[in-house]
């Protein structure tokens, strides 16, 4: 025991040390379990997330409840601003769903249509090759290749999928899988619901857990800094429809004027899930391109064209100053969170690195400006107290260094 309080600090490092070795070395364990233990948590971080943004909404409609003249309201005004923020949501949800769905349909059966035309044109477009070619023609029949197995090895792959798997598996797996989502969203709305209806009991929790843990200069400082992350993400997300508002007009303007089909249901897709950032737009494009595509591919090539052009504007000139603006963050700085961000955690990397980038570099701010005014006072507190020293040690003036008149006016006022 002795041995070990004399090189506590040696004992120490050396268990870190150990540590971060496993670490290294066993990254792939940690990260499996993790990801195990965050898929465990999926739904409550979901209902998380739903009650912050639903509370955007609620927020300032249950504020307004509270303080009009109605009595019925007044009392009610929780529950009143939580029906408020639902149903705005499943309206926008409902108005997006009733842009997309209808027109996916129409470009999906329009494709079904145009299919068996599409075949006609490659196979005479083929034999138009073949009897200019002759060679070609010969080329193909000297290989041994059966089309009508190809053809149903094929049909059977993308029915029936690998070997292991039949029809009804398939079957069985989607149905299992939607079932497991509904469950899920059912438990991240009534997550939410509980968050948002018991706010205030998780906010005194906090308050009792860091008087009993905490002093009153930390505790300050932890709040000070969830604040600043709750306003980081506030702003991140109003930033988001902001830009989402700006790429859909964008797109929809465009398209209008290049006589593209479908420029409103695209353009609304695209500025939707333009939320991912960087890659949102490119895979809203994918799900345009290919329904132009079914009119025509000539306006399908034209489409992807204009895509990368309003692209590369919004992410190199709005999105870095419209985002970077709303949570207090340079355009390089948002550039670059959005770019290591989704090289390491994927999509979520790149959605939630640009609000917490933001947090980490207000809460450096602050702490770097509290640091110049400590020694700024410390400064000004060194200067006062030099000059208390320098007033002590100056010396009096002897006799012989007064004054004459001095003198003379004190003999006078004694006669």
């Amino acid at each position: 025991m002795k041995l070990f309080r004399k090189y506590k600090t040696l004992w120490m490092a050396s268990f870190v040390v150990v540590l971060a070795i496993l670490f290294i070395t066993n990254f792939s364990y940690f990260a499996e379990g993790f990801k195990y233990v965050l898929s465990a948590f999926t739904s409550l971080m979901g209902g998380v997330a739903l009650a912050f943004i639903l509370n955007l909404i609620m927020a300032p409609v249950e504020e307004k409840l509270r303080n009009c003249n109605v009595r019925f309201f007044a009392k009610r005004a929780r529950t009143f601003a939580m029906l408020v923020a639902f149903l705005v949501a499943l309206c926008i949800i409902a108005l997006i769903l009733s842009i997309v769905i209808p027109n996916l349909i129409n470009a999906v059966q329009m494709l079904a249509r145009e299919v068996p035309r599409y075949f006609q044109e490659i196979q005479a477009a083929i034999d138009q090759l073949m009897v200019k070619y002759p060679e070609f023609s010969k080329w193909l029949g000297n290989i041994d290749l059966n089309w009508q197995k190809t053809t149903e090895a094929i049909l059977g792959f993308i029915l029936n999928g690998n070997s292991d798997k039949n029809v009804v598996n398939s079957t069985m797996s989607i149905v299992s899988g939607a079932i497991g989502g509904v469950v899920n969203l059912f438990v991240v709305v009534v997550f939410a619901t509980y968050i948002l209806s018991e706010k205030e009991r998780f906010i005194k929790a906090y308050f009792v857990l860091t008087d009993l843990f905490m002093s009153q200069e930390k505790r300050a400082h932890l709040t000070r800094s969830l604040m600043i992350i709750y306003e980081s993400f506030k702003s991140f997300i109003t930033g988001e429809i902001i830009e989402a508002c700006i790429l859909s007009t964008m797109c929809t303007v465009g398209m209008l004027i290049l006589r593209l089909p479908y420029a409103t249901m695209i353009g609304v897709l695209v500025g939707v899930i333009n939320m991912i950032p960087m890659v949102g737009a490119f895979v809203g494009g994918g799900i345009g391109a290919f329904i132009i595509f079914t009119i025509s591919p000539m306006k399908c090539l034209i489409f992807l064209v204009f895509l990368c052009v309003i692209q590369q504007i919004e992410s190199n000139i709005f999105f870095p100053r419209v985002i970077g603006n709303k949570v207090g963050l340079p355009g390089i700085y948002v550039m670059m969170t959005i770019v290591v961000g989704g090289s390491l955690f994927g999509v979520f990397g790149m959605v939630l690195g640009v609000p917490l980038m933001a947090s980490v570099y207000k809460i450096f701010n602050n702490y770097l400006a509290e640091v110049r005014l400590q020694k700024q006072a410390q400064k000004e507190q060194a200067n006062l107290q030099e000059a208390k020293e320098s007033d002590i040690d100056q010396p009096i003036a002897s006799q012989d260094e007064l004054n004459p008149e001095d003198e003379i006016q004190r003999v006078l006022m004694k006669q």
